[in-house]
């Protein structure tokens, strides 16, 4: 078998292979949640191909720098984000993914609180979309979100994925509203509380305020028969979810908040539990 490199003394790489070289890039899938919309973040594109597009943040990877630091980089310089962390998604690899080269993406996502962001770099705007109304996107970056929401609904059940994108403390038709709208689907109220509490992984919050959906508190059910629930709480309870929340609502209706117990969350997927709906 012959020699399919050469060799060079002092250079960089010095093994230099006969082998085509391809490039590689890196792009970004964050989601947040705002306004009751689970949103991902796009970019303008700045330059050809696919000008003026919306697309994933994301460029090529450097030399010095494996690709979750490329991918950081990144999405910093093009949207002013900086996640404390990101997970591998996944290598999209089609052959002509990239009209200019052939070019490997490794995808990246993350979850982040809502935050402002800012175009840079090669990148005229960037913005937050809901994800049922998204523009088109460049190159492959339809199949990319959808790889991504797919791995979003599955790490539902496994990771603190709803709790991750609410506030510290919330109400329960908050998660209620959130989970809806990652699934994509609806779920009765009631069920969707009873399995909720009975899971046991949430504490009620020291804090209490009053509350939209506080304010629609069947009347039959009073503040006395919820306080012996699960966790010695009441369930905030509503009969149509309707506008955002408010912090307001009648006199006397304390909004009921909770909290996520992450040791109780850790020691359930120990024991091979997971969130069901």
């Amino acid at each position: 078998m012959g020699k399919n490199y050469t060799y060079v003394p002092g250079a960089e790489f010095p093994y230099q292979y006969k082998y085509e070289h391809m490039a590689v890039t890196t792009d970004c899938v964050i989601f947040t949640y705002e306004d009751w919309k689970l949103k991902v973040l796009l970019v303008r594109r700045g330059g050809e191909p696919y000008k003026g597009q919306w697309a994933f943040p994301g460029g090529f990877l450097r030399m010095n720098e494996n690709a979750e630091q490329g991918a950081l980089r990144e999405l910093q310089e093009e949207t002013g984000l900086q996640p404390s962390a990101i997970g591998q998604l996944g290598v999209f690899s089609d052959v002509h993914r990239d009209p200019r080269e052939r070019v490997i993406t490794i995808a990246w996502y993350a979850l982040v609180k809502p935050s402002e962001v800012v175009g840079g770099d090669d990148a005229d705007e960037a913005a937050w979309f809901p994800v049922d109304n998204l523009p088109p996107l460049a190159f492959d970056h339809q199949q990319i979100f959808e790889t991504a929401m797919e791995q979003l609904r599955r790490d539902i059940h496994f990771q603190p994925v709803g709790f991750d994108l609410l506030d510290d403390e919330f109400t329960i038709p908050d998660l209620q509203r959130l989970y809806e709208a990652i699934l994509g689907v609806k779920f009765d109220r009631r069920n969707f509380q009873r399995k909720l509490l009975s899971a046991g992984i949430l504490e009620e919050a020291d804090s209490r305020e009053e509350c939209y959906e506080c304010a629609a508190f069947p009347d039959e059910l009073h503040m006395d028969a919820i306080s012996a629930l699960p966790l010695s709480g009441a369930l905030a309870k509503t009969a149509d979810f309707g506008e955002p929340r408010v912090r307001k609502g009648r006199q006397g209706r304390p909004g009921l908040l909770f909290r996520l117990n992450r040791k109780k969350y850790a020691a359930m997927k120990e024991d091979g539990g997971k969130m069901e709906f």
